[in-house]
């Protein structure tokens, strides 16, 4: 479906304000502007929002509060102060996108100005100044090639993709002086709303809104609503609390207590024949060195567990390393004489390699892993879905100097396998991960550079229901990618499989 404003003649405005050439008449003060030109008084909390005017706004507004009339407002005065500025405003969809510039153009008549469009874009506002006011659609592909937007209005932040976040960012670069805005009532501990609103960088202004902080909303209604629905949906409707989804596998607490200290493991001619960075600071090897003897340290040899989930040009080819050690965690039992050992799991070693990168050079890179000496006890184990099978027999063809695990995920109920080929149902894969990671049984070493990325993809699955009334684990969204979340589902797979082999 097509939304389009009907773009009409402009009108010379009736009132002198309103001439391009005295459009900096307007107050430079948003709530004396919308007193007095638009016949509305701002509540305390919306006078100042608007009276502030960060040029980095988190606004975490309880529903009801009036956020879209306080983005309609920032951004017409905003336009009319800015001759010539460009004013973009992002939702969910195209729909509330084109609801927002409508109300927008409801606030142009109090000015005597009939609302027009500029002409290029099917939801957008061309003021008499030359500012232009554009509601984008909910596709990041389809939004690329806008420049120089001076306001970025993100409305129902915690609803837009990330996606589509990080295509509009960069439209504020070449503009002078350019504020972004998000506005929001909370939506789970995912997506870049929420990591804006707990991030420590100071220069976003954050701004929590309650419903009780609303003067328009009754307590009588709160009382109401607060008995007619769940406690923990009420607080993130009108207490503006960031809560878990409920269908959300892996929690904020568990993914932090997932995160250890831990060194990463260095492949230093694997990352020279990539052509990666190596490490030459003196000063982190020893800091290095220094974490090492702080850490338990294992009984035997450890046993180290190659995860790969293949992609090319959509996806990333993960790389997942997986050490698995026995270890003593205590001091002698004075009973038995025995040290309390503790078999640990731990990610070592995560990467992604570049998008379009050949099967080719995806082979010989991991073949360089697989025979890198760090061990002489090692499994890859390779996602053999779909071109995985070509890829696998291009492994069989170098002679790896560690045993090789095709596995093809299927959307079955049991796990059955063929010497060491296996098929495995996407989902019991899944839920063997989520095991490990409830009953901290797999850690993830905090010094690896992609063990952040690791845990936001975690942090975006989700339990699904199925038609059959099946509990499938899928990403939050499509567009997101899950890469390192199965390359570290296979290692772990295959780390736990014959878990009493070698010890």
């Amino acid at each position: 479906m097509r939304w389009r404003i009907k773009l009409k003649p402009l009108l010379v405005p009736h009132h002198p304000a309103q001439t391009p050439s005295t459009a900096l008449s307007y107050p430079a003060s948003a709530v004396d502007f919308a007193i007095q030109f638009l016949g509305f008084t701002p509540d305390p909390t919306q006078s100042s929002v608007l009276t502030e005017n960060p040029e980095r706004c988190i606004l975490n507004c309880s529903r009801q509060w009036g956020k879209s009339t306080v983005s309609a407002v920032k951004a017409l005065h905003h336009a009319l102060t800015v001759p010539e500025s460009f004013t973009a405003i992002v939702c969910p969809s195209a729909r509330q996108s084109a609801e927002l510039v409508r109300k927008i153009a409801g606030l142009l008549r109090n000015l005597s100005i009939k609302p027009r469009g500029d002409g290029d874009n099917e939801i957008s506002l061309l003021l008499p100044n030359h500012s232009r006011i554009v509601g984008l659609p909910g596709k990041d592909s389809t939004i690329r090639g806008f420049s120089a937007v001076s306001l970025l209005i993100v409305d129902e932040a915690a609803r837009v993709p990330d996606e589509l976040y990080l295509a509009v960012r960069p439209m504020l670069a070449t503009a002078q002086k350019p504020r972004l805005w998000l506005i929001s009532t909370p939506s789970g501990r995912s997506g870049f709303f929420y990591e804006s609103w707990t991030s420590p960088d100071p220069a976003w202004t954050r701004i929590s809104i309650p419903a009780h902080q609303c003067t328009r909303i009754s307590k009588t209604f709160l009382e109401e609503e607060h008995r007619g629905m769940s406690d923990r949906f009420f607080r993130q409707e009108y207490l503006c609390e960031f809560i878990e989804s409920e269908d959300t596998v892996f929690t904020t607490d568990i993914l932090d207590e997932a995160l250890i200290p831990a060194p990463a493991l260095i492949l230093d001619p694997c990352r020279r024949a990539l052509g990666a960075p190596l490490i030459r600071d003196l000063q982190l090897r020893i800091q290095l060195l220094q974490l090492l003897k702080n850490l338990p340290q294992p009984l035997a040899p450890s046993h180290y567990y190659i995860g790969v989930d293949l992609g090319q040009k959509h996806d990333y080819t993960a790389i997942c390393i997986i050490e698995r050690s026995r270890i003593i965690t205590g001091g002698r039992d004075p009973a038995t004489y025995e040290y309390p050992r503790e078999k640990r799991y731990t990610v070592r070693y995560l990467e992604r390699l570049p998008l379009g990168t050949p099967y080719p050079d995806i082979v010989k890179h991991i073949t360089a892993i697989a025979r890198h000496p760090f061990s002489e006890d090692k499994v890859l184990t390779v996602d053999y879905t779909g071109v995985g099978q070509p890829v696998v027999d291009m492994f069989k063809t170098e002679r790896l100097p560690c045993r090789l695990v095709p596995v093809t995920l299927t959307a079955g109920h049991q796990a059955t396998h063929r010497g060491d080929s296996w098929n495995i149902p996407r989902n019991d894969l899944l839920l063997n991960l989520e095991i490990g990671l409830r009953n901290k049984h797999i850690r993830i070493a905090d010094t690896l550079p992609d063990a952040f990325l690791l845990i936001d993809e975690l942090r975006n699955l989700r339990t699904r229901s199925t038609t059959r009334g099946d509990d499938r684990i899928s990403p939050l969204r499509d567009a997101q990618h899950d890469d390192l979340v199965f390359a570290t589902a296979l290692a772990y797979w295959r780390a736990t499989l014959y878990h009493e082999e070698g010890f």
